[in-house]
């Protein structure tokens, strides 16, 4: 009975989880290494492969810069003699059973051969399961014309028969847990997802072949080990010279303990970064936590942009590593300035020269910050002048005039 127990629990407490997508850089935007390409050629174990196959496509894609594609329109010198040629792309997993997976939901769209003739093609979406076995190229759906029948996809489920070339992206989903279940052990391995196009020879004149891309490929299923942002919880506004406090919540999406990671909060003026905070940090499996980060003094109302993010080892899922929001913004645009305030930066060397204009002979302060936030130089200012800060180095600042209530801040860029 305690035996039978264990085996009941494991996949409600699964389920339980959150899902999350096991394939990393599921858009092909990253020069990553988790992709692995492939190109092959059959013909009794002879033949010269002419399949071109790419990890990161510029040409098309769906959801970004980039996709994975694989073209075998080419004809090989060997076409005469029979055979296919196959171009694929694999991503490997570490500990991953069928029970882990939940869904797939991926795009793609085929280019054809242009022939004289209605072309047959087959392209396959699928997983390799227990590489060990015999049969570990057991399951996947199928693309294929309506009259064609290929010996192997015995094992596959044939998705679409429908096949136009309209060259437009069409997004596909299974659900992993319905389409395995009947047929397959939950504790099956898996241990490859595989992107497959191939190309036939159909006779001797003919060669049947296409262009296929993918893109934006969910494999939705239970993690061991992932540690991810959930949402940034401070808000959106501020003001200059009043400290602002990044706050996220975080959480632990894996079955596993997550006894260290770092939690970074960054928040970046453009290309440049201005603020950091890193937090070493721990959490229970299935767990949520909320992180408070160091204090922020912006020299000015922005905007900027603030970056959360996790860096955890191991880490099954890139895509809910990091979140980002802008923050700022500006109190000039928003409120009707009084006649008479006025700021004016008239040079880029050292000494910075600074014009101003204060209302009804009001007094006021004009203050000189650098691209961290650090007050520089501050000094009293009345009426209307000129003034100069000198011996800079060569950077970014910030000068606010501030008088009754009322604020206007520009950005000056000193080069030496």
């Amino acid at each position: 009975m305690e035996k039978l127990g264990i085996l009941i629990f494991l996949p409600v407490f699964l389920w339980a989880l959150e899902t999350v997508n096991l394939l990393k850089d599921h858009s092909f935007e990253k020069d990553s290494e988790v992709w692995v390409t492939s190109a092959g050629s059959k013909w009794a174990g002879i033949g010269e492969d002419s399949a071109i196959v790419n990890r990161h496509d510029s040409q098309s894609s769906y959801d970004g810069s980039f996709s994975a594609s694989g073209d075998t329109r080419i004809t090989p010198a060997w076409v005469g003699m029979g055979g296919f040629d196959s171009a694929m792309v694999v991503q490997s997993f570490a500990n991953k059973k069928i029970e882990d997976l939940d869904s797939l939901i991926w795009s793609q769209k085929v280019v054809w051969k242009n022939d004289s003739r209605a072309l047959t093609g087959l392209f396959v979406i699928g997983l390799f399961l227990d590489a060990s076995s015999e049969n570990w190229f057991q399951w996947g759906y199928s693309f294929e014309s309506p009259d064609f029948d290929f010996g192997i996809i015995d094992r596959w489920q044939r998705v679409s028969s429908d096949m136009p070339d309209d060259t437009l992206w069409k997004e596909y989903a299974r659900d992993l847990q319905k389409d395995l279940a009947a047929s397959h052990d939950f504790q099956i391995p898996v241990d490859s997802f595989l992107l497959l196009n191939w190309g036939f020879w159909g006779s001797a004149t003919f060669w049947y072949g296409q262009k296929v891309y993918w893109d934006d490929i969910r494999l939705m299923g239970y993690a061991d080990y992932d540690v991810g942002v959930k949402e940034i919880l401070s808000g959106d506004s501020l003001e200059a010279g009043t400290p602002y406090q990044p706050v996220a919540r975080i959480k632990n999406f894996g079955s596993e303990n997550a006894d260290s990671f770092l939690v970074i909060a960054e928040i970046k003026d453009g290309a440049s970064l201005i603020y950091v905070d890193t937090l070493p940090w721990s959490l229970d499996s299935d767990t949520e936590d909320t992180v408070t980060f160091a204090d922020f003094d912006p020299p000015f109302t922005g905007p900027y942009n603030l970056t959360v993010r996790t860096f955890a080892e191991p880490d099954e899922c890139d895509e809910d590593d990091e979140l980002s929001k802008e923050i700022g913004h500006s109190s000039v645009s928003e409120v009707t300035l009084p006649d008479g305030l006025s700021l004016e930066v008239r040079s880029i060397a050292s000494p910075l020269q600074v014009s101003y204009s204060l209302p009804y002979g009001e007094s006021g302060t004009l203050t000189l910050y650098d691209a961290t936030g650090r007050r520089v130089e501050r000094m009293e200012v009345s009426h209307s002048g000129n003034t100069e800060f000198v011996d800079l180095a060569s950077g970014t600042y910030f000068i606010k005039l501030e008088a009754d209530g009322i604020s206007v801040v520009e950005k000056a860029v000193v080069l030496r």
